[in-house]
């Protein structure tokens, strides 16, 4: 490999990196709410919680810019990890296959404990399975990733379309016991939840467990976006499109026509779920579809921004800083989620229930820095983030060196 293309390789990894820094610390945006409102506010924002003013402005303005946006842009760099991955296992042994599924089974164990010991609204768990299944299709060429990618998109497309129709005909009884606790749970339902997760930590476990739980049990109807996200992830690197090999102006036509067509989809999105006052006739089913749509657009046209942004990386410190983060995805993604759980719940301040959407910003804010200042500190000394070296200790059954060679 002569220094030109290792250069290039290098330049790639760094951009891979920018914009998984991005991704971590976007998704954070939508996280926190679930650290510190009910489950059901997540997905009805009239559930809980005053959503006028400020507040509505930060909803509105956190569902436009930031809901499903990252974690779709995450699971497509997922789907670039794995052929990344795949690649270089297969120069040195030969077969990516077993090394592949050994890795996966770590992120499944490492997602469990996730799930069940810190936060029920886990990713890494649905990211393992998802990620056994991706890699049959690895071989495809990018045509065939990216329509096949579209086809499972729209699978839960089609789920959710059904379950439209069918909502508004289901027994009074059916709508009472299975669909107003997680959509429209009564005072008493939400008290003894808010009660829980600032009691002990016994409380907080027992509920942590319950929406794990509930949350696990539709790993097949998330499971169809998320592959389909993967596949779509391989299709772009393939095709060349992650390696910047397309002029900046192509980048920027992509941007452009995708952020328009998303923030579009997803406003009309608003539009139809206020004017039905979200209700879960038409809310639950139908209202979701636009941003499931307009989400898939918007990361796009990201990804395509921080594609023509992420050049000459070194020469800036911001774009270094997020790199870092990005180095370090894994950890910051863990540690969030324990910041977050140790900090609002009972174990901490007790603040669950009781931030407004603006305080929730503030503690948003205050965790970038602490991500992003633990993750330049950190790299200045060491290889890997800490849940990445161990994650490769294990997948490779061996211990590498964490200390930086160059130090």
């Amino acid at each position: 490999m002569d220094i030109n293309t290792t250069s290039a390789v290098s330049q790639r990894i760094k951009v891979l990196d920018l914009i998984r820094g991005i991704a971590v610390l976007g998704i954070l945006v939508m996280n926190i709410q679930s650290f510190t409102m009910p489950i059901s506010a997540y997905s009805n924002p009239t559930s809980f919680g005053d959503l006028s003013g400020a507040n509505y402005g930060i909803w509105l303005g956190s569902h436009l810019l930031f809901d499903m946006k990252f974690m779709t842009l995450f699971s497509v760099l997922f789907g670039v990890g794995i052929a990344i991955f795949s690649e270089r296992v297969t120069q040195k042994e030969g077969y990516s296959g077993k090394r592949h599924y050994v890795r996966m089974f770590w992120l499944l164990i490492i997602g469990l404990l996730h799930a069940y010991l810190i936060w029920w609204g886990d990713i890494l768990t649905l990211y393992a399975v998802s990620g056994c299944i991706a890699y049959l299709f690895l071989q495809s060429p990018a045509r065939t990733l990216l329509i096949t990618g579209l086809g499972l998109v729209s699978c839960m497309f089609v789920i959710m379309m059904g379950t439209g129709a069918i909502l508004p005909h289901l027994p009074e009884e059916d709508v009472i016991k299975d669909i107003m606790p997680l959509w429209q749970p009564g005072a008493e339902a939400i008290k003894a939840e808010i009660a829980a997760l600032n009691g002990s930590w016994s409380e907080l476990h027992a509920q942590r467990i319950e929406h794990a739980l509930v949350l696990q049990s539709n790993l097949v109807l998330y499971g169809f976006r998320i592959v389909g996200l993967m596949l779509i992830g391989m299709a772009l690197y393939k095709s060349g499109f992650i390696k910047q090999v397309y002029s900046t102006r192509t980048y920027l036509l992509v941007a452009m026509v995708s952020l328009a067509l998303g923030y579009w989809l997803t406003w009309e999105g608003v539009l139809f779920n206020e004017h039905h006052e979200f209700s879960w006739k038409y809310s639950l089913a139908w209202g979701t579809q636009f941003n499931y749509w307009g989400s898939l657009f918007v990361a796009l046209g990201y990804l395509s921004l921080i594609l023509v942004w992420g050049k000459n990386i070194d020469a800036s410190l911001i774009k270094r800083s997020l790199s870092s983060v990005g180095k370090m995805a894994f950890t910051n993604y863990l540690m969030q989620s324990i910041i977050c759980a140790s900090l609002l719940w009972g174990t901490g301040f007790a603040l669950f229930g009781q931030l407004d959407r603006f305080e929730q910003l503030l503690w948003v804010l205050g965790i970038w820095v602490v991500c992003i200042g633990f993750s330049v500190a950190w790299l200045k000394r060491f290889e890997y983030g800490p849940a990445e070296w161990v994650w490769r200790c294990l997948t490779y059954g061996k211990l590498f060196p964490l200390i930086r060679q160059d130090k």
